[in-house]
């Protein structure tokens, strides 16, 4: 594996999702394989939050879209956090099918991050007709303690004003998402890859998602 400051990786995908829960490191990752590989790089809560900036009304899932602006959010019990974050990922699919589709059929790869894609998006019948060139790969956490301490040392609106039960309480629902995220990438046959070492990410994703073809 070539190092992603000095040269450029071999790749012969058109879409590479990187899925996983918050504070995996996915964002950093994706922007040192795209930067790498001169490909664009697209953030999953960048659609949503334009979606949300636009109070986009959906035939179905429009609640879950905007689930962190209902007043229980921060009460929520961990089950309930990740039944949320599920949610998002079952709104989030089609658009993000409809993009992995266009970049495939124009043949301009993407790379694609963020806790909005779930491993079912690939099974849908236009990713399967892409298969050859599409790889995906999760980001999860296999120790909850770990996880948290990641999400607090993101610091900012994450643990401003919050209690640390509220904390617990997300910080336990994201592990467990990541826990689903796992075993729904086994299930459907794609790659998870640890986050840590933090440094390494980039090069064990690539690695992952080549072995996995």
């Amino acid at each position: 594996m070539r190092d992603a400051g000095n040269a450029r990786w071999d790749f012969d995908w058109l879409a590479l999702l990187i899925g996983g829960h918050s504070a995996a490191g996915k964002t950093t990752a994706a922007a040192r394989i795209g930067l790498s590989l001169g490909v664009p790089w697209l953030m999953v809560d960048d659609v949503r939050l334009g979606f949300q900036r636009a109070e986009v009304t959906l035939p179905t899932g429009t609640e879950a879209l905007y689930l962190d602006q209902q007043p229980r959010f921060w009460r929520r019990t961990p089950r309930e956090h990740c039944d949320a974050l599920i949610d998002v990922g079952h709104v989030m699919s089609a658009p993000l099918e409809a993009i992995v589709e266009n970049h495939v059929d124009q043949q301009i790869p993407i790379v694609i991050e963020g806790d909005g894609l779930l491993p079912s998006l690939l099974a849908r019948p236009s990713m399967l007709d892409r298969a050859a060139w599409i790889r995906a790969a999760f980001v999860v956490e296999p120790e909850e303690s770990a996880l948290r301490a990641a999400l607090v040392a993101r610091g900012g609106g994450w643990v401003a004003g919050r209690t640390d039960a509220e904390i617990q309480a997300e910080a336990n629902g994201k592990w467990l998402f990541g826990q689903w995220l796992a075993a729904e990438a086994s299930r459907h046959n794609l790659a998870v890859v640890e986050p840590r070492p933090r440094d390494t990410l980039p090069e064990r994703l690539i690695e992952a998602v080549s072995q996995a073809r």
